[in-house]
């Protein structure tokens, strides 16, 4: 261990004081467990403060890693535990590391920096450095209009799908309604485990929250199905272009089989049942009829990468009207290998499906109910419509209308069940939503129609 990195880790904060700190973080996972004790595992020091990898052991045994940036503010006589994050320097500092593609040695591990080609160039020293508020899992730094650094602060092992997939988009395809990745770090330790700390994005300067568009949009009563069409054939197109990595293994389109149907059958009524031990009362949800018909006109298609999370908080409306996707992590609350797997991409199909529901649930627009619900109606078959003028012939979607609806109704069964267990979880007073929007899938299902979704 350097002299410098004693004295770092010499002054790392009392456990007692880092476990209070943790459980007021917004990114902090667990705060329903209680924290049962703190190690510090490794300390990278870097300008004003230090990167920490804590290991953090909740009750019933579990360890969770957390990325803390560890700074020291001296206040009267008090010594207060401070963010590094919160620290222009220090967050200059990490991207540096990143665009020079280092190699920062720690303790038990490394700092393993990995730029793409899209890095510019050069960086201005002066860039104005600002913190994105509002998050939860990560933390987010911009930097001037050129750059966003996102950190995971939970560490998984692993590739994390945000830093492969925007690789992939970055490097092997020419899709441009992505930001490109500038490059990623890497924490590895010396045992051999590695995981995702951070990634650097382009920043798209004048683009909109896709979400916050969109309710403006219905507030106005403007439909905005023109949008959501081009919305449809974006997303089409981002389809395809993860469909392209034919000597790319991680991304090679590969056969639909019957045991990937099983397991996807399986896998919706798993999340069913989560769904209804989430529920006050479990029979608003509904049971589910035989899934294999539906899932039938999937079969010896191909199974791709997808977005996985696909929702319009997940999209940006660019200066020029046009859409951008963005935070490919997948599903927050699956584990990291599930999020990496192939599968069918309807499932983003429904992740912005299940969002047009939410998003006439929220806004109030000038002519009330009855028009929220024919536009609702119309904006899914605007998207719909925009998607299949894309896809019809790409080989992971029926070209049957009844096959692609029907398939299509089983993963909104699945995402409604998701966002019940989430909404339970976190807004209570929304799970209303998605606890129709399941009753509305599963009704599609038992109906045996195609029906408009």
């Amino acid at each position: 261990m350097t002299a410098d990195h004693s004295a770092m880790a010499s002054k790392t904060p009392p456990s007692e004081r880092l476990a209070e700190w943790l459980g007021h973080q917004r990114w902090f996972a667990t705060k329903t467990r209680r924290i049962e004790a703190i190690t510090i595992e490794d300390v990278v020091p870097l300008a004003s403060a230090a990167l920490a990898i804590v290991g953090v052991g909740l009750d019933g045994g579990a360890v969770d890693r957390y990325v803390v940036a560890l700074g020291r503010v001296a206040r009267a006589a008090a010594v207060e535990i401070a963010d590094g994050f919160d620290d222009p320097v220090f967050c200059r500092a990490v991207l540096d590391v990143i665009a020079d593609g280092r190699h920062v040695e720690g303790e038990s591990g490394v700092l393993d920096a990995v730029p793409t080609a899209a890095f510019p160039a050069s960086l201005a020293p002066g860039l104005a450095v600002h913190r994105v508020g509002g998050e939860q899992s990560n933390t987010s730094i911009v930097f001037g209009d050129v750059a966003i650094m996102k950190t995971f602060r939970r560490l998984a092992d692993g590739v994390n799908p945000e830093a492969e997939v925007t690789r992939f988009l970055t490097e092997h395809t020419r899709f441009a309604h992505a930001p490109r990745l500038f490059g990623q770090l890497e924490y590895r330790r010396r045992d051999g485990g590695a995981a995702t700390l951070a990634v650097v994005h382009e920043l798209i300067p004048g683009a909109r929250d896709g979400w916050e568009w969109l309710l403006d949009e219905l507030r106005a009563g403007r439909p905005a199905l023109d949008a959501l069409r081009r919305l449809g054939e974006v997303t089409g197109h981002l389809h395809r272009a993860l469909a392209s990595g034919t000597d790319h293994p991680d991304f090679a389109p590969e056969p639909i089989s019957d045991a990937d149907l099983a397991a996807w059958d399986g896998a919706v009524r798993d999340q069913l049942d989560r769904a209804r031990a989430a529920l006050d009362d479990p029979r608003g949800a509904p049971p589910l009829p035989d899934l294999t018909e539906a899932l039938a006109g999937l079969r010896s298609l191909q199974k791709i990468r997808h977005h996985g999370d696909l929702h319009f908080g997940q999209t940006l409306r660019r200066a020029d009207g046009d859409w951008v996707i963005i935070d490919f992590e997948g599903e927050p609350l699956r584990p990291l290998a599930e999020r990496r797997l192939k599968h069918t991409p309807l499932r983003d199909v429904a992740g912005i499906l299940r969002s047009l529901a939410y998003a006439a649930a929220s806004a109030q627009p000038v002519g009330g109910q009855a028009w929220l619900e024919g536009w609702q109606h119309e904006a899914v078959e605007a998207f719909l419509g925009g998607y299949r003028a894309v896809t019809a012939d790409a080989g992971f979607t029926p070209a049957s209308q009844t096959a692609f609806r029907r398939a299509l109704a089983v993963f909104e069964v699945e995402k409604a069940a998701y966002e019940i267990v989430y909404e339970a979880n976190h807004r209570p007073d929304w799970i209303a939503i998605p606890r129709r929007g399941l009753v509305s899938a599963a009704a599609r299902l038992g109906s045996r129609r195609a029906g408009a979704a």
